[in-house]
């Protein structure tokens, strides 16, 4: 691991701390790792079960379809133990090329990347992250952070970043995609049941009566993509495991025909996939755009040494 010293401002305030990084293979997580990861969530920029070690851990295993993957750990040192501020999972880029482009690996099964950031520390840790790439031995060039949100605190703690090392940045617009799959048909009227299956032992049941609802569904869907189910049911029996998964089933006449997974604690979760109907209308939602940033991981003076090297 290496350790990095440095001051950082964060809104006019100077705070002096010593981080560390490292990139870390996803199957080489051990129990306290995944622990500190757990306990960052609550204090995270965008706390959600996108960002749970059990479920990219999960994907990483069994949907990384040959990518280069990563997880790039930063950690501050004061008294007592090493802190983890940040979880960046990361697709490195192929090849022994140096000055490649890596980027936040945007998760299949989600809505896109997923990056554990303490609100905190944004700044340092986006300084450190940056720092660590940029040593001997990654050949990583460029850091690519896809989907930021345009007022959020992400691409502000970047430019700053950026701005006061002198790392280059550039930024681009996009539309935000649109759903992969078309629209749920509506629930048919007539009397329904609700049932919210929260115990683990009746999980397993009623995440297969989901994936026959989603087998239905016209056009690609999970049942075309075995290690997608199979990600689907290891994220539900890890989620479950710890009390933070749920299903509910709606039945009509007996025969279920809808279906929506839960993940979160109870009170807190929220739906991650939905499958035969819709079971509430879907709401417009307004034109939302996105930006694609891509910062050096070089420091402007330390890049400026690499040309004049390469000249």
């Amino acid at each position: 691991m290496t350790t990095t010293p440095f001051s950082v401002i964060q809104g006019g305030i100077r705070e002096e701390g010593r981080w560390s990084a490292e990139l870390r293979h996803p199957a080489s997580l051990r129990e306290a790792e995944v622990a500190a990861w757990r306990a960052l969530l609550p204090r995270a920029l965008s706390p959600g079960f996108a960002g749970d070690p059990d479920f990219v851990l999960t994907l990483a295993q069994h949907l990384a379809e040959g990518r280069r993957l990563a997880l790039l750990l930063v950690w501050q040192h004061g008294d007592g133990m090493p802190v983890l501020r940040g979880v960046l999972p990361l697709q490195l880029p192929a090849g022994l090329r140096p000055g490649r482009t890596a980027q936040l690996w945007v998760l299949p099964l989600a809505e896109g990347a997923a990056p554990v950031v303490d609100a905190r520390e944004t700044a340092a840790i986006l300084r450190a992250a940056l720092d660590h790439l940029a040593g001997a031995g990654s050949r990583v060039g460029t850091l690519r952070l896809p989907g930021l949100l345009p007022a959020g605190r992400l691409i502000a703690a970047l430019r700053e970043v950026a701005a006061a090392s002198g790392r280059p940045l550039t930024v681009a617009s996009r539309p935000a995609p649109g759903p992969a799959a078309g629209p749920l048909p509506t629930l048919p009227r007539g009397r329904t049941s609700l049932e919210r299956v929260r115990a683990p032992r009746q999980l397993r049941d009623a995440v297969e009566h989901f994936l026959v609802l989603e087998g239905a569904r016209p056009g690609p869907n999970l049942l075309h993509d075995a290690d997608a189910a199979t990600a689907l049911r290891v994220v539900t029996r890890r989620f479950a495991q710890r009390r933070a998964c749920g299903v509910d089933l709606v039945r009509r006449d007996g025969a279920v025909v809808a279906a929506a997974i839960r993940l979160g604690p109870a009170g807190q979760d929220r739906i991650w996939r939905e499958a035969g109907c819709a079971l509430a209308p879907a709401r417009e939602r307004p034109g939302v755009m996105l930006l694609d940033a891509a910062v050096s991981v070089a420091p402007a003076r330390r890049a400026a040494d690499g040309e004049r090297r390469s000249a």
